[in-house]
Protein backbone atom coordinates (compact mmCIF):
# COMPACT_ATOMS: atom_id res chain seq x y z
CA UNK A 1 0.00 0.00 0.00
CA UNK A 2 1.36 3.29 -0.55
CA UNK A 3 3.40 5.48 1.94
CA UNK A 4 0.91 8.46 1.05
CA UNK A 5 -2.23 6.25 2.15
CA UNK A 6 -0.38 6.46 5.52
CA UNK A 7 0.16 9.99 5.88
CA UNK A 8 -3.97 10.53 5.52
CA UNK A 9 -4.37 7.53 7.95
CA UNK A 10 -1.85 9.27 10.25
CA UNK A 11 -3.62 12.41 10.05
CA UNK A 12 -6.97 11.04 10.22
CA UNK A 13 -5.81 9.00 14.06
CA UNK A 14 -4.31 12.72 15.01
CA UNK A 15 -7.95 14.47 14.29
CA UNK A 16 -9.81 11.60 16.15
CA UNK A 17 -7.51 12.13 19.21
CA UNK A 18 -6.35 8.01 18.95
CA UNK A 19 -2.64 9.00 20.08
CA UNK A 20 -2.30 5.62 21.58
CA UNK A 21 -2.61 4.02 18.12
CA UNK A 22 0.13 6.53 16.94
CA UNK A 23 1.92 5.32 20.04
CA UNK A 24 1.54 1.33 18.95
CA UNK A 25 2.64 2.27 15.54
CA UNK A 26 5.97 4.23 16.74
CA UNK A 27 6.59 1.10 19.32
CA UNK A 28 5.76 -1.49 16.34
CA UNK A 29 8.16 0.20 14.24
CA UNK A 30 11.07 1.04 17.12
CA UNK A 31 10.71 -3.26 17.79
CA UNK A 32 11.57 -3.97 13.93
CA UNK A 33 13.74 -0.90 12.60
CA UNK A 34 15.19 -0.17 16.14
CA UNK A 35 17.70 2.81 14.15
CA UNK A 36 14.38 4.26 13.28
CA UNK A 37 11.59 6.02 15.61
CA UNK A 38 9.31 9.24 15.68
CA UNK A 39 7.69 8.44 12.71
CA UNK A 40 5.14 11.22 12.03
CA UNK A 41 3.25 13.76 9.03
CA UNK A 42 6.15 15.72 7.24
CA UNK A 43 5.89 19.26 6.06
CA UNK A 44 4.14 18.64 2.71
CA UNK A 45 0.79 17.23 2.32
CA UNK A 46 0.88 13.64 1.78
CA UNK A 47 4.28 13.05 3.16
CA UNK A 48 6.15 11.31 6.02
CA UNK A 49 9.21 12.18 8.33
CA UNK A 50 10.98 9.66 10.51
CA UNK A 51 13.87 10.25 12.67
CA UNK A 52 17.09 8.09 12.49
CA UNK A 53 20.38 9.07 14.77
CA UNK A 54 19.68 12.43 15.39
CA UNK A 55 18.49 13.32 11.69
CA UNK A 56 15.01 13.64 10.37
CA UNK A 57 14.49 11.75 7.44
CA UNK A 58 11.48 11.77 4.82
CA UNK A 59 10.27 8.35 4.28
CA UNK A 60 10.64 8.64 0.74
CA UNK A 61 14.51 9.23 1.68
CA UNK A 62 14.98 5.73 2.47
CA UNK A 63 15.97 2.24 0.67
CA UNK A 64 12.99 0.44 -1.72
CA UNK A 65 13.27 -2.49 0.79
CA UNK A 66 12.87 -0.03 3.97
CA UNK A 67 10.32 1.53 2.66
CA UNK A 68 8.63 -2.16 1.96
CA UNK A 69 9.40 -3.05 5.36
CA UNK A 70 7.77 0.15 6.66
CA UNK A 71 4.54 -0.35 4.98
CA UNK A 72 4.23 -3.34 6.39
CA UNK A 73 4.64 -2.59 9.35
CA UNK A 74 2.19 0.28 8.97
CA UNK A 75 -0.36 -1.92 7.42
CA UNK A 76 0.00 -4.85 9.91
CA UNK A 77 -0.27 -2.86 13.06
CA UNK A 78 -2.74 -0.12 11.59
CA UNK A 79 -5.46 -3.39 10.94
CA UNK A 80 -4.69 -4.72 14.53
CA UNK A 81 -5.30 -1.51 15.92
CA UNK A 82 -8.61 -1.41 13.61
CA UNK A 83 -9.97 -4.99 15.00
CA UNK A 84 -8.96 -4.57 18.33
CA UNK A 85 -9.84 -0.77 19.07
CA UNK A 86 -9.33 -1.96 22.71
CA UNK A 87 -5.64 -2.89 23.02
CA UNK A 88 -3.18 -0.25 23.91
CA UNK A 89 -0.38 -2.14 21.83
CA UNK A 90 -2.00 -4.10 19.04
CA UNK A 91 0.97 -4.90 17.20
CA UNK A 92 1.74 -6.60 20.56
CA UNK A 93 -0.71 -8.25 21.92
CA UNK A 94 -3.18 -8.63 19.14
CA UNK A 95 -3.99 -12.16 17.61
CA UNK A 96 -3.90 -12.88 13.48
CA UNK A 97 -3.23 -14.82 10.47
CA UNK A 98 -0.91 -13.35 8.39
CA UNK A 99 -0.14 -14.50 5.04
CA UNK A 100 2.91 -12.60 3.06
CA UNK A 101 3.57 -13.70 -0.47
CA UNK A 102 7.50 -13.26 -1.21
CA UNK A 103 8.48 -11.93 2.20
CA UNK A 104 11.62 -11.88 0.44
CA UNK A 105 11.04 -9.68 -2.50
CA UNK A 106 12.89 -6.30 -2.94
CA UNK A 107 15.05 -6.75 0.24
CA UNK A 108 18.72 -6.56 0.50
CA UNK A 109 20.27 -9.93 1.91
CA UNK A 110 20.68 -8.49 5.24
CA UNK A 111 17.39 -7.87 5.92
CA UNK A 112 16.39 -11.35 4.36
CA UNK A 113 18.13 -12.77 7.32
CA UNK A 114 16.54 -10.75 9.80
CA UNK A 115 12.73 -9.99 8.39
CA UNK A 116 11.21 -13.85 9.68
CA UNK A 117 12.56 -13.05 13.30
CA UNK A 118 12.00 -9.53 13.07
CA UNK A 119 7.77 -9.72 12.34
CA UNK A 120 7.90 -12.84 15.17
CA UNK A 121 9.45 -10.30 17.81
CA UNK A 122 7.45 -7.01 16.70
CA UNK A 123 3.94 -9.52 16.37
CA UNK A 124 4.22 -12.23 18.82
CA UNK A 125 0.81 -13.21 18.79
CA UNK A 126 0.51 -13.80 15.11
CA UNK A 127 1.08 -16.77 12.66
CA UNK A 128 3.17 -15.66 9.45
CA UNK A 129 2.74 -18.00 6.55
CA UNK A 130 5.04 -16.50 3.80
CA UNK A 131 6.07 -18.09 0.62
CA UNK A 132 9.75 -17.17 -0.23
CA UNK A 133 12.77 -18.22 -2.81
CA UNK A 134 15.84 -17.13 -0.67
CA UNK A 135 18.17 -19.40 1.08
CA UNK A 136 19.08 -16.63 3.49
CA UNK A 137 15.22 -16.58 4.60
CA UNK A 138 14.88 -20.19 4.71
CA UNK A 139 18.33 -20.25 6.87
CA UNK A 140 16.97 -18.14 9.60
CA UNK A 141 13.73 -20.46 10.20
CA UNK A 142 13.50 -23.89 12.26
CA UNK A 143 13.11 -26.97 9.65
CA UNK A 144 9.88 -27.50 11.24
CA UNK A 145 8.48 -24.63 10.34
CA UNK A 146 8.83 -25.04 6.94
CA UNK A 147 7.16 -26.30 4.34
CA UNK A 148 8.28 -27.86 0.84
CA UNK A 149 5.83 -27.86 -2.09
CA UNK A 150 7.08 -30.17 -4.91
CA UNK A 151 5.34 -32.37 -7.56
CA UNK A 152 5.46 -35.37 -5.02
CA UNK A 153 4.01 -33.90 -2.20
CA UNK A 154 4.52 -31.38 0.75
CA UNK A 155 7.44 -31.75 3.63
CA UNK A 156 9.91 -29.89 5.93
CA UNK A 157 13.62 -30.37 5.34
CA UNK A 158 15.81 -32.28 7.85
CA UNK A 159 17.56 -28.94 8.68
CA UNK A 160 17.50 -25.56 8.21
CA UNK A 161 18.21 -22.92 10.70
CA UNK A 162 21.48 -21.70 11.22
CA UNK A 163 23.16 -23.81 7.91
CA UNK A 164 24.82 -21.24 5.53
CA UNK A 165 23.32 -20.03 1.92
CA UNK A 166 25.00 -22.83 0.13
CA UNK A 167 23.74 -25.58 1.60
CA UNK A 168 20.09 -24.45 1.55
CA UNK A 169 20.74 -24.10 -1.98
CA UNK A 170 22.35 -27.27 -2.26
CA UNK A 171 20.28 -29.38 0.21
CA UNK A 172 16.68 -27.92 0.73
CA UNK A 173 16.70 -25.96 -2.74
CA UNK A 174 18.32 -28.28 -4.54
CA UNK A 175 19.96 -25.56 -6.84
CA UNK A 176 23.84 -25.17 -7.23
CA UNK A 177 25.46 -23.33 -4.89
CA UNK A 178 27.79 -21.50 -7.83
CA UNK A 179 27.84 -20.85 -11.30
CA UNK A 180 27.90 -23.76 -13.82
CA UNK A 181 31.63 -22.51 -15.15
CA UNK A 182 33.24 -22.71 -11.73
CA UNK A 183 31.49 -26.17 -10.90
CA UNK A 184 32.76 -27.59 -14.25
CA UNK A 185 36.13 -26.20 -13.53
CA UNK A 186 36.45 -27.60 -10.24
CA UNK A 187 35.46 -31.02 -11.33
CA UNK A 188 37.86 -30.85 -14.01
CA UNK A 189 40.58 -30.28 -11.08
CA UNK A 190 39.13 -32.70 -9.34
CA UNK A 191 40.07 -35.05 -12.21
CA UNK A 192 43.25 -33.80 -12.61
CA UNK A 193 44.22 -34.57 -8.99
CA UNK A 194 42.99 -37.97 -9.31
CA UNK A 195 44.79 -38.89 -12.14
CA UNK A 196 47.86 -37.15 -10.77
CA UNK A 197 48.35 -34.83 -13.65
CA UNK A 198 49.52 -31.82 -10.77
CA UNK A 199 50.54 -29.28 -13.98
CA UNK A 200 47.28 -29.02 -15.55
CA UNK A 201 46.11 -29.25 -12.21
CA UNK A 202 48.07 -25.89 -11.00
CA UNK A 203 46.90 -24.39 -14.21
CA UNK A 204 43.23 -25.23 -13.92
CA UNK A 205 43.58 -23.44 -10.24
CA UNK A 206 45.29 -20.47 -11.65
CA UNK A 207 42.04 -20.27 -14.13
CA UNK A 208 39.78 -20.66 -11.15
CA UNK A 209 41.99 -17.73 -9.20
CA UNK A 210 40.96 -15.70 -12.32
CA UNK A 211 37.45 -16.38 -11.64
CA UNK A 212 36.67 -16.64 -8.22
CA UNK A 213 40.06 -14.75 -6.52
CA UNK A 214 42.75 -15.76 -4.22
CA UNK A 215 40.74 -16.25 -0.82
CA UNK A 216 38.09 -18.62 -2.36
CA UNK A 217 37.93 -21.31 0.21
CA UNK A 218 38.19 -24.35 -2.57
CA UNK A 219 41.18 -22.15 -3.90
CA UNK A 220 42.69 -22.79 -0.46
CA UNK A 221 41.68 -26.29 -0.18
CA UNK A 222 43.18 -26.99 -3.40
CA UNK A 223 46.07 -25.14 -3.02
CA UNK A 224 46.71 -27.17 0.35
CA UNK A 225 46.58 -30.29 -1.16
CA UNK A 226 48.57 -29.73 -4.38
CA UNK A 227 51.33 -28.75 -1.62
CA UNK A 228 50.88 -31.48 0.11
CA UNK A 229 51.18 -34.20 -3.18
CA UNK A 230 54.42 -32.45 -4.27
CA UNK A 231 56.19 -33.21 -0.62
CA UNK A 232 55.40 -36.90 -1.02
Amino acid sequence: MPLRYFAEWIAAMQALGKQHVLDAVDSAVRRFLPDYHNLRLGPDEGTLVIDRHGATLAVRQLSHGERGILAVVLDLTRWLGEANPGLADPAGEASAVVLIDEIDLHLHPKWQRQIARKLMETFPRCQFIATTHSPQVIGEVEHDRIQIITEDGVYSPPQSFGIDSNRVLEEIMEADPRTRTVLDLLAQIKSEIDGEAFEPARKSLKRLIAKVGEDDPEVTRIRTLLEFLDDQ
